[in-house]
Order: structure tokens, then C-alpha cells, then sequence
């Protein structure tokens, strides 16, 4: 990649955490809270250490690999080919997240806001925004990206230090929710949470300086971990269970509770507004990276009209589904196994598998020099 389309290390930390804030502003806390109920925040801390435990592995198999990506280690493992396979496999994968999201975007400001509009026109006029931004490069996504993630990051901590009057701390109990065994045997699979783990195998060719590889990946998850626990003990301390695990929009329903005054009696729109901007933001990227991806893939120098290309796709799979229904059992249980399955079934094994080949070449490598 050309230095001058390489960018800094907090860049790279906002596309990490623009993934878990918008998630986290669907359906990621309903999702946590259904399976672990007062469990969650135990759960939450225990799967922030295994996904620090993941990015530990991660950053041993890319020792012999810097500036690679997943596609780069795929074609030096099995050649072109099967580089290509996994591309596409990246590829619909992100268009199956980003589709889901957006029509969860659309479906809850047509409930919230929009009751006359169909949900295809305000995916579509989000779209538009999104077809707009990719215009421009993936570099000055990022770079509008960095302007927006702290605003997200300071809406969560507000939303919660104005959401403390109103906890009850009873409600975090049973602090071990359902049992040991759920909270630490199946809660294993909530490290999906950590969403970004998937562009962590993709960001390396973007980096300017591939060592902070390393501090890049522990700081996204600590921070992440942070913003999802902050998250879900403030959802779990304002509503009983039965409310938090049931709702589909519990952050939306957190917003609707807070009052600032008598001047400012509905903050919820000012909250929408500005995690509208992070899906926005979110599916820009998840454009830019799917683009990038096939470039690489196909062996393509230009990408502006393949972005309105996945654009398009991106619309025709959120139209798809039938009904919110449908969205929230894929959010449930496909998006979560597929992210896992995706990153360490994978990208892992992909990797692991590399390394040994390496090992074996450079071994080769070394007898012949000593003949």
C-alpha cells in the first residue's frame, strides 16, 4: 500500500472502536443480557480477559508477518487462489453485518420517529450518505471517523453518569446471574462482542507504523471492554431483567428516561443524532474495507465505482429480510457464531497454519545454506 493512503495509530484505534460502539447501540446489550441476565457484567469482565488472552495469540502469529493482512498470510499459505476465497468469504461476511445493521438502523427510527415512512426509504436515504462519503478514499473516512468517535465515546459516559440517579443496585443481583457454569462455560461465546478482533486482520497493511500493531490491538479491547461494561451495568442498574432482555432497543429506552432541567425534558434525539452519525460512519468503512478487499483480490488499481457497486448490494441484502423479527434471530445467533467462527475458526487457523509453513521453509532455507 502506498504511504501516502497509510494512517496513525489513534485512526486506526477509531475504526476498532466505531465497530463495538455500534453495536453496542443495537442490539449487542440486549443479545448479553438475554443469555447472562444479572450475570452480564461478570460476564462482560471475564470475556474482556479472553479477548486480551485472543489478541496475545494474535500478536504471536503475526510476529513473522508484519504488514500482512489475512488475505496477504492466505496467499502465502495456499497461493492466489485460495486468498481469493477467503476475500470473498470476508467480503460477504461484512455485507452480511453491515446489512443487518442498517436495517436494525432503519427499523428503529421508523418505530421511534418515522411511523409513515417505509423502512426501505430511510434505509436507502442512509445509504445515500453512505455512497457519498465513499466519493472519497478510505483514508478520509477514517479521518472523518476520528472526529466522530470521541463524541460517541463521551455520549456513553454521559448517558451514564445521568443515568446514576436513577440506579437501583439490587438489580446486579444475583451477581453470577444464572450460574457459574453460563456465566463462564457459555459465556465463552460473548467474546463476539469484541467485534473488532475481525478488523484487527485486516488493519496491518493500512498502519503507518506496523510495531504499534501490538499496543493498537490491547488498548481497542480495553477500551472496548470498558465502553461495553459501562454499557450494560447501566442498562441492568435502571431496568428489571425482565425489561432489559426483552427490549430491543434497551440504550434507546435508557436515553428516554434522563431529564436535564426543565429546558431540556427529551434528550433521547440529541442521542439518536449522534449515534445515527456512528452507524453512518460505521457502514462507510465497512464499505471502504469491503472495497479495498476485492481490490486486492481482483488485482484492481481503482475502486470508486465498485463502491456504489457494494452499495447497491448492501441495500438489496437489507431488503431481504422480512421483518424485524427475522433481523433481531440472525443478530442473536448468526452474526455471534459467524464473528467467531470467522475470526478464530479462520483467521486463526489460517494463521497458525502460515506460521508452520514458515517455520518449515526457513528450516529448508537454513540446510541448503549449510550444504
Amino acid at each position: 500500500m502506498e504511504s501516502s493512503n497509510k494512517i496513525g495509530f489513534a485512526e486506526a484505534l477509531g475504526i476498532l472502536l466505531i465497530v463495538v460502539y455500534a453495536h453496542l447501540i443495537l442490539l449487542l446489550p440486549k443479545i448479553v443480557i438475554e443469555d447472562q441476565g444479572t450475570g452480564s457484567v461478570i460476564n462482560i469482565i471475564y470475556v474482556t480477559f479472553l479477548a486480551l488472552f485472543a489478541v496475545y495469540v494474535l500478536n504471536l502469529l503475526y510476529k513473522k508477518f508484519k504488514g500482512m493482512d489475512i488475505l496477504d498470510v492466505s496467499g502465502f499459505l495456499f497461493g492466489n487462489k485460495f486468498k481469493f476465497i477467503v476475500g470473498l468469504i470476508y467480503i460477504a461476511h461484512a455485507i452480511f453485518i453491515a446489512s443487518l445493521l442498517l436495517r436494525n438502523t432503519a427499523e428503529n427510527l421508523k418505530t421511534t420517529y418515522f411511523q409513515n415512512t417505509p423502512t426501505p426509504y430511510i434505509a436507502f436515504f442512509m445509504l445515500v450518505g453512505v455512497a457519498f462519503l465513499n466519493r472519497f478514499n478510505l483514508k478520509t473516512i477514517i479521518k472523518c471517523n476520528l472526529i466522530i468517535v470521541p463524541i460517541i465515546a463521551v455520549s456513553f459516559i454521559v448517558l451514564f453518569v445521568l443515568s446514576s440517579e436513577n440506579f437501583v443496585l439490587e438489580r446486579v443481583f444475583p451477581i453470577l446471574g444464572y450460574g457459574a457454569e453460563t456465566t463462564f462455560l457459555k459465556g465463552s461465546s460473548n467474546i463476539f462482542c469484541f467485534g473488532n478482533l475481525f478488523f484487527l486482520l485486516l488493519i496491518m497493511p493500512y498502519l503507518k507504523d506496523t510495531n504499534q500493531f501490538s499496543k493498537l490491538s490491547y488498548i481497542s479491547v480495553i477500551l472496548s471492554g470498558f465502553f461495553i461494561f459501562i454499557t450494560i451495568l447501566g442498562i441492568l442498574l435502571i431496568f428489571p431483567l425482565n425489561v432489559a432482555s426483552t427490549s430491543n432497543i434497551p440504550l434507546y429506552m435508557q436515553t428516554r428516561t434522563l431529564t436535564f432541567g426543565k429546558l431540556l425534558q427529551r434528550l433521547d434525539a440529541l442521542f439518536i443524532l449522534i449515534w445515527d452519525l456512528n452507524i453512518l460512519s460505521y457502514l462507510s468503512i465497512i464499505i471502504g474495507f469491503t472495497v479495498s478487499i476485492f481490490k486486492k483480490i481482483a488485482n484492481l488499481q481503482t475502486g470508486k465505482t465498485i463502491s456504489y457497486s457494494f452499495v447497491l448490494i448492501l441495500m438489496g441484502a437489507t431488503l431481504i429480510y422480512k421483518n424485524i423479527i427475522e433481523t433481531r434471530l440472525l443478530d442473536s445467533n448468526w452474526y455471534k457464531y459467524l464473528t467467531i467462527g470467522l475470526v478464530f475458526g479462520l483467521g486463526f487457523t489460517i494463521l497458525l497454519f502460515a506460521n508452520i509453513k514458515k517455520v518449515i521453509k526457513d528450516k529448508k532455507r537454513i540446510n541448503k545454506g549449510e550444504k
